[in-house]
């Protein structure tokens, strides 16, 4: 048992989204010694590896990294980042660098930064591809050699391993900025490094806090946990907001295959035996996690490549007639593009939104609003040749005849100029692959410098700079989201509708390849009751989203978190042509429809 408990606050779940200033000083006020904030994530996408782009614009990092590094200066915590830019990558990491070199020098600060490299050369890849070491992760195709070589940019995620090596080895550090990291790590290596000697606790508590207090109901940004050895707080520092044990215990099933255990580098996250508790009025705590060490110790693999140029154009249809043969429609479309650009090699994708635009191949309601709007995209060679096929394919749905055809001046409604959109190179996930390391550390090398300036005249001091805001006034409980009682249900086998008995269903990309579906439940009873429903079985859920039962990936209830959650291969790569719904958050729609 630690003697101390660790602090840590987030001021929000991804670097760059934003934050209320006085949330970050409360925490602090609240006794935490280190800001940790994550900055990536494979969730928008695989154009940061493939272009060099960041999850968000240059200029909001700037903005989120004036006031953290403020906080690091006058009252000497420790800032951790992660994950830099998004992907991770080198460049990513030196110009975070850089942000903090920038505003240091225009403040006359002058503080320790260790920085973490997590890309990796090809060459290192090709090596282990020969060795036959290399495995997918999840439902991923093989790699080949090939691949590697198409593959711009290549990063592993770390363990906690480097950012321990850090602060050993330079325990007066002020920040790390880290290249590409399994979420939880910064957390778990910072409590480890302070005293906490159960990996389960920490990396329990890291798998919560990487997404700020998106665990309180209502979800909100700001969180501070409190860490001892055998079990971990989190405080959500909106006055509006709460945390409860069942709010904890479903966002520790987020966006994971499985309800129980959550494979990183080095070892499985084990909730099998995790229990929640109200540790106050507005939050709540776990115990009881586990980590399993893996042998060999194995890290992640992300790459992405460049498939081509993408133009788009977009418009709608309000005629009825049309409406009504819109298949058809579509397939004389992609006919005549096929035939018009026979010497072409190009791919096409028809998103038709008011029938199957946001759910496409998984979509099994087949019913057509009173207008469609339809989004065309090309993917060529170059960007010329796929503006030319835009061009094309936006002409027919204007002028193409269509059987019982009344109006002849245009089908189409076009609200936008350009007419045809170029968008410039397209990109997808090509490795997403497990590689087993000797040495935890060896693919992540790390250096140490002072940024800013030495100053004479600026001051350390906790007084001065910002003031630590004073705590939220007490807000009355029943301002805060799902804290009144639900309305009790007579639960009765095939007539309960399953929106009535759950306060949460929800869809969420697992990574690049998988979509995984949660359902949390309004009480125990609801639970249970579901729990025994044939409707929640790999059987009955398969085919409301055309998937095989051979395919389902996870099929499972968790008791404290009153859920049950269901996952799949997702039918297209995140982020590649013909990308319907980046973080498969409208997947779900199936599933408000059961009744149990």
């Amino acid at each position: 048992m630690t003697i101390k408990p660790v602090k840590i606050v987030t001021p929000v779940g991804m670097m760059g989204y934003g934050y209320e200033v006085d949330k970050l000083y409360k925490g602090i006020q609240l006794g935490a010694s280190a800001i940790i904030i994550d900055a990536g994530s494979t969730d928008s996408g695989p154009q940061k590896l493939a272009l060099g782009e960041g999850t968000c614009p240059h200029e909001a990092h700037v903005r989120d990294f004036g006031n953290v590094l403020d906080a690091v200066f006058h009252h000497k915590v420790k800032l951790i980042i992660s994950s830099a830019g998004g992907d991770g990558s080198n460049s990513h990491v030196d110009e975070f660098v850089g942000i903090v070199q920038d505003y240091c020098v225009e403040k006359g600060y002058s503080l320790k930064l260790a920085k973490i490299y997590a890309s990796v050369p090809k060459s290192v890849v090709h090596k282990a591809l020969k060795q036959g070491v290399i495995t997918p992760c999840g439902a991923v195709p093989e790699l080949t050699a090939t691949e590697i070589d198409l593959a711009v940019e290549i990063v592993a995620q770390m363990g906690q391993e480097p950012f321990m090596d850090v602060m050993a080895k330079v325990p007066d550090f002020d920040i790390i900025i880290a290249g590409r990291a399994y979420d939880p790590s910064p957390y778990a290596a910072y409590a480890i490094a302070n005293g906490v000697t159960n990996w389960g606790t920490a990396y329990h508590m890291g798998k919560v806090m990487e997404c700020g207090a998106q665990c309180s109901w209502p979800k909100s940004k700001e969180a501070l946990a409190t860490i001892w050895d055998d079990r971990f707080d989190i405080l959500p520092l909106q006055s509006t907001s709460k945390c409860s044990p069942q709010s904890l215990a479903a966002h520790s099933l987020y966006e994971n295959p499985r309800t129980d255990l959550h494979a990183g580098p080095g070892g499985v996250l084990d909730l099998t035996t995790s229990s929640y508790q109200q540790t106050g009025e507005r939050s709540a705590g776990a115990s009881g996690a586990g980590f399993h060490v893996s042998n060999p110790y194995t890290v992640k693999l992300e790459g992405a490549k460049v498939l081509g140029f993408r133009s788009i154009w977009l418009g709608s249809f309000r005629d009825p007639v049309l409406i009504s043969q819109i298949d058809d429609f579509q397939k004389r479309l992609k006919e005549f593009l096929h035939i018009k650009f026979a010497n072409e090699k190009f791919d096409i994708a028809l998103k038709a939104y008011g029938k199957d635009g946001t759910m496409g191949p998984l979509e099994v309601d087949t019913s057509v609003g009173k207008e469609i709007f339809l989004l065309g995209e090309i993917q060529a060679e170059n960007q010329i040749l796929a503006t030319q096929i835009a061009n094309s394919g936006r002409v027919f749905c204007v002028h193409a005849p269509y059987e019982g055809q009344i109006s002849t001046t245009g089908n189409y409604a076009m609200p936008v100029t350009p007419l045809e959109i170029p968008l410039g190179p397209v990109s997808c996930f090509n490795i997403y692959h497990l590689l087993p390391v000797e040495d935890p550390l060896a693919l992540f090398p790390w250096f140490v410098m002072q940024v800013g300036l030495e100053s004479s005249t600026a001051i350390r001091n906790p007084s001065f700079g910002f003031d630590l805001i004073k705590p939220d006034p007490k807000v009355p409980a029943t301002n805060c989201h799902n804290d009144i009682a639900a309305k009790k249900v007579i639960l009765q086998r095939g007539k309960t509708p399953v929106t009535s008995i759950a306060k949460d269903i929800r869809s969420k990309n697992a990574g690049p390849y998988e979509i995984t579906f949660d359902i949390i439940f309004n009480d125990l009873d609801a639970w249970n009751f579901a729990k025994e429903s044939p409707k929640l079985t790999p059987e009955a859920l398969a085919p409301l989203w055309h998937a095989n039962v051979k395919d389902v990936i996870a099929c499972q209830f968790s008791e404290p978190a009153r859920a049950f959650k269901f996952t799949l291969p997702r039918p297209w790569k995140a982020g590649a042509f013909g990308e319907r719904d980046m973080h498969c958050s409208q997947q779900h729609v199936p599933l408000l429809n059961l009744v149990l």
